[in-house]
């Protein structure tokens, strides 16, 4: 990491919503690489998002929980085309969930940390945090 440069930390799906809600408390580590690091989120986080405001789950559309994420957290949605990811989702065998494969690979194309309480996550992923 360049002198100066905070550290790049992606945020999953529950970590967003939980951020917009605190409907959940975070971990104190959690918080702490939130309070610290440049935070990201994968597109599949938005997409998510919009699954579970079609079936009921949300209220507000994936661009309003960004907004929020975006003035409270200084969130910024990941730039990494696509296709890339998708490739390096390739060796995600551990699980069978889009979304969990999609976003944990975002986060080590993009060379950052990951925050989720998902524990197979965390068991598949050395650099996610709770």
């Amino acid at each position: 990491m360049e002198p100066g440069r905070k550290p790049l930390t992606y945020l999953d799906t529950h970590v967003a919503l939980w951020l917009c809600t605190c409907d959940v408390p975070l971990s104190a580590a959690a918080l702490h690489e939130i309070d610290t690091a440049e935070l990201r989120l994968s597109p599949m986080v938005l997409f998510e998002l919009k699954l579970l405001q079609e079936i009921g789950r949300l209220n507000a559309s994936p661009e309003d929980w960004l907004a929020i994420l975006q003035r409270d957290f200084g969130v910024t949605v990941c730039t990494t085309p696509f296709h890339h990811i998708i490739g390096a989702s390739y060796s995600e065998s551990w699980t069978r969930d889009p979304f969990d494969r999609l976003i944990v690979a975002n986060a080590k194309i993009g060379g950052g940390k990951l925050v989720s309480k998902d524990q197979r996550i965390r068991d598949h992923f050395p650099d996610a945090i709770w």
